[in-house]
């Protein structure tokens, strides 16, 4: 994977369509931006684009393939596979649902009935099932033949859980890797990857045969095309499961809301700790359209220390917060907060400013959500609109206000840090992060002669860069 900034987007997020993101993209300052990540753009029937119907076609009210070509030529472009399910609209669910039995694709989705009679297992065997709604993970269907199924669907009605244990699922992977790969996808992101296996009396999430599932995709992927798991799990399960499936990348999602602990705070403590402990077969993030993860920073923060880091977020974004994250939102969430990371820092542009230097400047591939690029604000009237909790954070803008955005004075110096992550050779050598003091951190790169560092200081939010010079001289910036 290129291990330049990236920028993360929806088709519509900017101008409303494919053509014109790619217009947008085109608006950014020179070498500040490496690749992008446009999520699920195929037809959909909810989610968002995540309940897709095919992976093998653009939705024409984004475009068309030739305008997710034209965006791969510029940049290295990564492509949503969402593994764990497709739409119930998708034509082959419908087809189970018109034939039953009859249809060649009745194997492809998961019978709870024929799940629990092969595992010799009650229902009473799926109560440790893990997911993010709190109802049973199934969903009853009446189909054609006159018999009612209860198909296993994680996240919601609208969702059908795929059966990996089926030649059929296998079958209808291999048709949309080979429509990723023809559109010159570089990376493939494996959505909700995590739970993927199912068994009776576990989680189903993360366990040993979801390994043996992500080792299957890593092996059916052409090795030109590289994989990042989409996993919210603590730590070490995610580093296991790169291990020993040989997937390239996760995400560290932790980092977001131990930075907030550590702005909060005034203390590198917590902060340097997870620096040295995190691996580089990172893709980092702040801000992503599903939200700031609290569940990834179990093991890193003490529970008592992520309270009040997220009692110190819903201060500053206010009661909006509160009612869009957790059980009080409409679409219920309950290890992720729905904010924006500028208004999670209190919309304070010295604090983001630092923020985004950190996660710049450590190993990894930096991803910038396009929200944050703009250092948004939580979109309360979307919000008001729709109960949508995750819509704070995913206002769709208008050209016009994509380019006002790209003058403000926060997002130039967010620019100007993205160029010398970008452009700098420091970057392809050593890394070194040193506690200077209580509050302050060094995170140093050298590459032969040339080095670059960010000194930090979190209670006074100041951030200074320093860097050897094309003419070999030093330069240093408070940014």
């Amino acid at each position: 994977m290129n291990t330049g900034v990236q920028l993360i987007t929806y088709p519509d997020s900017i101008g409303g369509s494919l053509a014109a993101l790619h217009k947008g993209l085109g608006m950014l300052p020179p070498r500040c931006l490496s690749g992008v990540h446009i999520l699920p753009p195929y037809p959909s029937s909810g989610d968002r684009g995540f309940a897709p119907l095919t992976h093998t076609e653009i939705d024409p009210q984004w475009g068309t393939w030739n305008d997710v070509r034209a965006i791969a030529k510029e940049y290295a472009l990564t492509l949503d596979l969402i593994v764990n399910h497709v739409s119930a609209g998708s034509a082959e669910f419908q087809d189970v649902l018109r034939t039953g039995a009859a249809s060649p694709h009745i194997d492809m989705f998961i019978d709870v009935a024929k799940f629990l009679q092969q595992h010799n297992a009650s229902r009473n065997a799926l109560q440790k099932t893990y997911r993010p709604r709190p109802t049973a993970p199934y969903t009853r269907f009446r189909c054609g033949d006159g018999i009612a199924r209860d198909m296993w669907t994680t996240f919601s009605p609208e969702q059908i859980d795929l059966n990996w244990e089926s030649e059929s699922a296998w079958n209808l992977f291999r048709t949309y890797v080979s429509a990723l790969q023809e559109a010159g996808v570089s990376v493939v992101r494996l959505d909700a990857l995590g739970y993927v296996a199912k068994r009776p009396n576990t989680t189903s999430f993360m366990i040993p045969e979801t390994v043996a599932v992500a080792k299957r995709f890593r092996e059916e992927v052409p090795a030109e095309i590289q994989l990042l798991a989409e996993v919210h799990a603590e730590y070490p399960a995610q580093q296991q499961l790169l291990d020993a499936s040989g997937i390239e990348y996760t995400y560290d999602a932790t980092l977001a809301l131990v930075l907030l602990h550590a702005l909060w705070n005034g203390s590198s403590k917590r902060l340097h700790e997870w620096i040295l402990r995190r691996g580089e077969q990172q893709v980092t993030v702040l801000d992503t359209h599903d939200g700031i993860s609290v569940v990834d920073t179990k093991g890193v923060l003490r529970d008592t220390e992520i309270a009040a880091t997220v009692e110190c977020v819903q201060e500053r974004g206010g009661t909006l917060l509160m009612r869009a994250s957790g059980e009080r939102a409409e679409n219920l969430d309950v290890y992720q907060l729905n904010t924006t990371y500028f208004s999670a820092l209190g919309e304070d542009e010295d604090a983001y400013v630092l923020a985004r230097a950190v996660q710049l400047f450590i190993p990894g591939i930096p991803q910038v959500y396009y929200v944050g690029l703009l250092a948004g604000k939580n979109d309360t009237q979307t919000f008001t609109k729709t109960g949508v909790g995750r819509d704070v954070n995913r206002h769709n803008y208008t050209m016009k206000e994509w380019e006002h955005g790209l003058r403000q004075k926060v997002v130039q110096r967010l620019f100007n840090l993205m160029h010398i992550r970008n452009t700098h050779p420091a970057f392809g050598g050593k890394f070194t992060v040193k506690q200077k003091d209580t509050d302050t951190l060094l995170l140093h790169w050298q590459h032969d002669d040339m080095w670059a560092e960010a000194e930090v200081h979190l209670k006074t939010k100041k951030v200074v860069v320093r860097f050897v010079g094309e003419k070999g001289d030093v330069k240093e910036e408070v940014v």
